[in-house]
């Protein structure tokens, strides 16, 4: 019993201390305490990678030895843990030893060869030390398994190849959340044509989350151009086609929140009441109604809608209405330029109509624009104090050239 309990307490001294230093190790930034848990556990390569890390801290040359060293000796210690090695290759990266830098990430890789961060790290050392080739095939590994690296290998080969498109989808490779930050990137150099088609080759319309992000992204970027027939092109979720409104019949549900950037835009307010009616549709089974309760007429929300089209070229909008609407001014369809906002063709709708009556109007894109923008909007009365009440209805909305 007395030679068991000697023997449990040597256990359990060899064991407090080993714990007691790697507790220390991990708070401590004082090389002085570094050499402490380093005598007090030699031989537990936690202290060791400890005592490395913050000799690394310190940036003084003549701690940069004694860190690599004792990266080295936790490796060495510990041979089956793949993230020694890897700290002791960056180390050896760091150091300007790329040759014993490689070897240790290679010894990293051959631990954990489905690791993303391995690839990542020897690819990158690979690429700095000239070896592009095997460098980006590791960065394209690591890029398949984990989606995160696809922002910072894109801007690394887009550097690297100097925006080569051909060659940086060569190395880095064609997964979706690659080619995703691609467009992005192209996007921000102005390159949208080459953005567009790096996108649209993505080939999915898929609900995951960054790449939904993306597409948001790219659209807005586009928009903000003034590209609207190419934001249309990659804002999947919208069903108009170029030179079609979308949704002119109503038969979709009308966001009065979050709309798409080409579904139908309602502004905020509490006049007029916006909803789909199935009560004796023109076509389908709905219309749109915008019933008005307002005394002075203030504050009236107005809905839009922004189309691509072709740049210069002649169209026609029609649609249908049936009207019971009290007011001093009319409310009238807009056609604007999306690029500048300038009055394209100006629609009022005055006459009451019980049944349904069809109106259109024609207009000329301007050759220095691909968007439009439909709104409806009340015509200015002159006066503070502009009630309006009753309902008007719409549907059966189209566009087409003349």
């Amino acid at each position: 019993m007395i030679a068991a309990c000697l023997i449990a307490l040597v256990v359990f001294w060899f064991i407090g201390k080993w714990g007691f230093a790697d507790m220390v190790a991990l708070r401590t930034d004082r090389t002085d305490i570094a050499d402490l848990i380093v005598n007090w556990a030699p031989s537990d390569p936690q202290t060791h990678f400890a005592a490395a890390v913050i000799y690394d801290k310190t940036f003084l040359p003549q701690d940069a030895a004694r860190s690599l060293a004792e990266y080295e000796r936790a490796a060495a210690l510990s041979p089956d843990n793949y993230l020694l090695w890897l700290e002791y290759g960056k180390a050896l990266s760091r150091s300007g030893d790329s040759q014993k830098a490689e070897a240790a990430l290679r010894q990293a890789l051959a631990l954990a060869p489905n690791y993303a961060l391995v690839h990542w790290t020897l690819g990158n050392t690979l690429v700095r030390d000239g070896k592009s080739d095997e460098g980006f095939a590791e960065i394209s590994k690591a890029v398949a398994a984990d989606e995160t690296y696809a922002k910072p290998a894109i801007m690394i080969a887009y550097s690297f190849f100097d925006g080569d498109l051909a060659k940086i989808r060569n190395v880095v490779g064609r997964e979706p959340a690659s080619d995703a930050t691609l467009a992005l990137t192209l996007a921000g150099d102005k390159r949208f044509d080459d953005a567009v088609a790096v996108w649209t080759s993505i080939g999915s319309t898929s609900d995951d989350a960054q790449l939904a992000q993306a597409r948001t992204a790219l659209t807005s970027a586009l928009l903000s151009a003034k590209k609207f027939v190419q934001a249309r092109r990659v804002d999947v979720a919208a069903n108009a086609e170029i030179g079609n409104i979308n949704d002119g019949g109503f038969e979709q549900n009308v966001k009065l929140q979050n709309a798409g950037p080409f579904d139908w835009q309602i502004t905020q307010g509490t006049q007029p009441q916006i909803a789909q009616s199935t009560q004796q549709p023109h076509g389908g089974e709905r219309s749109l109604v915008l019933v008005f309760s307002s005394k002075d007429g203030s504050g009236l929300r107005q809905m839009s809608q922004t189309v691509a089209v072709e740049p210069g070229r002649r169209y026609v909008f029609r649609g249908f209405y049936h009207l019971d609407l009290k007011s001093e001014s009319p409310m009238t369809w807009q056609i604007a330029n999306a690029s500048n906002t300038g009055l394209l063709a100006d629609l009022p709708l005055k006459d009451p109509a019980a049944g349904w009556v069809q109106f259109s109007t024609a207009f000329t894109v301007p050759a220095d624009t691909d968007g439009i923008i439909f709104r409806l909007t009340r015509q200015s009365c002159g006066s503070s104090i502009c009630p309006i009440n009753g309902s008007i209805w719409f549907d059966d909305l189209s566009l087409s050239p003349n």
